[in-house]
């Protein structure tokens, strides 16, 4: 298992634009490491405050986890008003509160 480099991580967490998602692994594999999820949602937990677009960063079936909670200037405090925010920005959501996946931004979409 590899490290991830984080600030390529913020760098692709940065750059996901309005109307797009990424899941945690897309954000791993921009920081070097496919593997890497588990270790991104924990980063994110700590350190997501400091990371605008954090609410970006969605699992990889497309949903907003319940423990979801940013600290962010102006980014949205829990799941549901998250949601709102993605959605307001163009996001399809559905019924079941999953973004689709034609809107996912990966690794692959990304120029550093």
């Amino acid at each position: 298992m590899g490290s991830i480099d984080f600030s390529r991580a913020r760098a692709f967490i940065d750059a996901i634009p309005a109307g797009r998602w990424a899941a945690y692994k897309d954000v791993a594999a921009a920081g070097g490491n496919e593997s890497g999820a588990q270790a991104v949602g924990t980063w994110l937990g700590r350190e997501g405050y400091g990371i605008e677009l954090d609410y970006r960063v969605l699992t990889v079936e497309g949903r907003m986890p319940d423990a979801f909670r940013s600290a962010g200037l102006g980014a949205p405090a829990d799941p549901a008003s998250a949601r709102a925010k993605l959605k307001s920005e163009g996001l399809a959501i559905d019924g079941r509160a999953r973004a689709p996946q034609w809107q996912r931004f990966s690794a692959a979409d990304w120029t550093p």
